[in-house]
């Protein structure tokens, strides 16, 4: 959604990718939930934060739990990048509410969690 949207460049995607590959699973932030981003930089076009639920689930490594919600940050700058982090760390800390978005089944459900 973030490049549709033109909020970001391909590029942005492939350095998300080349993080977890270099760093690890560093992105899985709780049980089901990931926070997938990379370091603000030319690629990012307008600071934003999108949700992808998946209903099968991904793993990103064989000893951690499967991913449901994936927060996909882009920050244009650290300043940015940290206030996300802060907002979306008050959601995190709502367990009924991550139980919620786990269990919605269309985007109006989810909006209305939000």
């Amino acid at each position: 959604p973030l490049l549709e949207q033109n909020k970001i460049k391909n590029g942005y995607i492939e350095e998300m990718i080349k993080n977890i590959k270099e760093l690890g699973p560093y992105v899985v932030l709780m049980p089901k939930v990931a926070m997938p981003h990379a370091r603000p930089d030319e690629n990012v076009l307008k600071s934003s934060l999108a949700l992808l639920k998946l209903n099968k689930g991904v793993s990103f490594s064989e000893d951690k739990e499967k991913v449901y919600l994936l927060f996909c940050l882009a920050a244009e700058d650290s300043d940015t990048h940290i206030e996300i982090i802060e907002s979306l760390g008050t959601l995190l800390c709502d367990e009924e509410k991550i139980e919620a978005l786990l269990e919605a089944s269309n985007l109006e459900q989810i909006k209305n969690i939000l």
